[in-house]
């Protein structure tokens, strides 16, 4: 996020000595003693430095020919994010969760500090879309070890909270951007703090989980023995814990169809999610399920990163826009369980859907300069996408069966990356045009969006499907009775019990 105040769009004046007084241009005519009339390319600009002191835009000269290296430089982030994300599933399996969230936490710091001290764009460009590599790995993963070694009872509770300190840093991070206003000293500045996390990362145990799935029961012990002590619970027997370990690897090697102590390689693991992706896209409803979703990845990712990033294009104070865009991610965070315990998740998403888009779409007819009106309206807009945002991968969840749900959610997850990707470019063609262009661009996209959703069933109560073949069957009118013919060929009726699997009883309650 810390991108908004780095390469800001920003107002610059052509500084020429054949132009009798600057103007805010990329060319300029001369004429030549002969009369003729010549286009000259403006090679130096003084910039506007009320509000920043220096950036990455006016140190080096990101405007007219070279304005697409401000949105680069945030779209090149996301492209690494791009690419972790399809790496970082397949190494964190096979290397270990804690190994590769210190690998990305690391990366962060390096990188982060680098950063603030290169000399040139290419070499910034190039840490930035490392960062975006181990991005993935430092919170996605960070997510799944939270989440393997919390007690089941707490992960609802425990899934929000992980979520609050993001929110809290887009606070400190518009102060920061405040009391600062220069790129290289914000960048070290925010960057620092990730050293302090170093030493928790020694004091990190790995999951338990990944242990045992690989076959490192006597460390899966170990790391269980020490959270009991630490948690003054009792835990059964050593023999009795090794076999549950066994239970626990025979059934994950029997879900992966493969030796869970043996992974497979980066090939074979590519291979596999372009198989999934046929799988998401064979039958009728899973195909609709699947193309709904991608359209709303795609729709949600885009609106929350162009709001997020695009505040030096909408005529606003970027720093409280900043802080007060963290404010509203706190209430979207948190009050997404009760809102879909009480509406379900369609209606929730469609209401949030609605919200943005209407909050967006009133700011083509809100006079630009009232700030605080459109900083209102671009607030809640940001409020509720981000509420759409949780509740849809929610939804997404529960609407993939469980034999195609993790390549659904990870297919869906490398969509929302590729709106994250051309956001910032359409956010900069789109905001040349005009400040509330790209935030009507976005209202109607979140309107689209509801629509979306109103074509994708409901999950509240349902009993998720196990298989694709059950979610094409569900819905299916059955006979409830056969016709058979008795040994004397006489007709009769019986009726007709379809058994359901054991699974398919319980139906989803939250």
């Amino acid at each position: 996020m810390g991108a908004a105040f780095l390469t800001p769009h920003q107002k610059f004046t052509c500084v020429a000595s054949d132009i009798p007084r600057n103007r805010s241009q990329c060319s300029y005519n001369t004429t030549t003693p002969e009369g003729v009339v010549q286009e000259q390319r403006c090679t130096k600009w003084d910039f506007d430095n009320s509000t920043y002191t220096r950036t990455i835009t006016s140190e080096f000269d990101l405007v007219c020919d070279y304005s697409f290296l401000r949105a680069t430089f945030k779209s090149v982030y996301f492209l690494g994010a791009f690419v972790g994300s399809v790496l970082n599933g397949w190494v964190s399996d096979r290397y270990g969760r804690k190994t590769m969230h210190m690998a990305g936490v690391l990366t962060f710091v390096i990188l982060g500090n680098a950063l603030s001290w290169l000399p040139n764009m290419s070499a910034i460009l190039f840490a930035r879309f490392f960062m975006g590599v181990g991005h993935p790995s430092s919170t996605e993963t960070g997510y799944s070890l939270v989440m393997e070694t919390c007690e089941p009872r707490l992960r609802s509770i425990i899934g929000i909270i992980v979520y609050l300190p993001w929110c809290f840093s887009l606070i400190t991070l518009g102060g920061f951007g405040y009391l600062l206003r220069d790129w290289r000293w914000l960048m070290f500045t925010v960057s620092m703090p990730g050293l302090l996390y170093l030493p928790v990362l020694w004091l990190m145990d790995e999951s338990p989980r990944w242990l045992i799935v690989r076959g490192r029961h006597a460390d899966a012990l170990r790391v269980l023995r020490k959270a009991s002590r630490w948690n003054k619970v009792e835990l059964p027997p050593d023999d009795q814990l090794f076999e549950i370990m066994a239970d626990t690897q025979s059934e994950e090697k029997e879900a992966q169809g493969h030796e869970a102590d043996s992974p497979r390689g980066l090939k074979a693991t590519l291979r596999d999610v372009a198989a999934g992706a046929v799988v998401l896209l064979r039958t009728k409803k899973i195909r609709m399920i699947t193309l709904c979703l991608y359209a709303n990845f795609l729709v949600v990712d885009s609106v929350y990163y162009g709001l997020s990033l695009g505040g030096d294009r909408f005529g606003v104070d970027p720093f409280a826009y900043m802080a007060l865009g963290g404010v509203m991610e706190t209430p979207a965070n948190t009050l997404t369980i009760p809102l879909v315990r009480k509406l379900g998740r369609r209606a929730s998403n469609i209401m949030c859907f609605v919200v943005s888009g209407v909050s967006l779409l009133a700011l083509g007819v809100t006079p630009s300069g009232i700030s605080w009106l459109v900083t209102t309206m671009i607030m809640i807009g940001k409020l509720a996408i981000t509420a759409a945002y949780m509740i849809l991968y929610f939804h997404a969840n529960e609407l993939f069966p469980t034999e195609v749900r993790q390549r659904g959610m990870s297919t869906c997850a490398m969509v929302a990356k590729i709106g994250s990707i051309t956001v910032p470019f359409l956010v900069e063609i789109l905001g040349s045009i005009g400040s509330w262009v790209p935030l009507v661009t976005f209202g109607g996209a979140a309107l689209v969006a509801a629509g979306i959703t109103s074509r994708l069933p409901e999950t509240r109560g349902v009993a998720m499907k196990d298989t694709v073949a059950e979610l094409e069957d569900s819905g299916v009118q059955r006979p409830r009775s056969v016709t058979f013919l008795t040994p004397n060929e006489e007709k009769k009726e019986a009726p007709l019990t379809v058994l359901r699997r054991p699974s398919q009883s319980s139906g989803n309650h939250l």
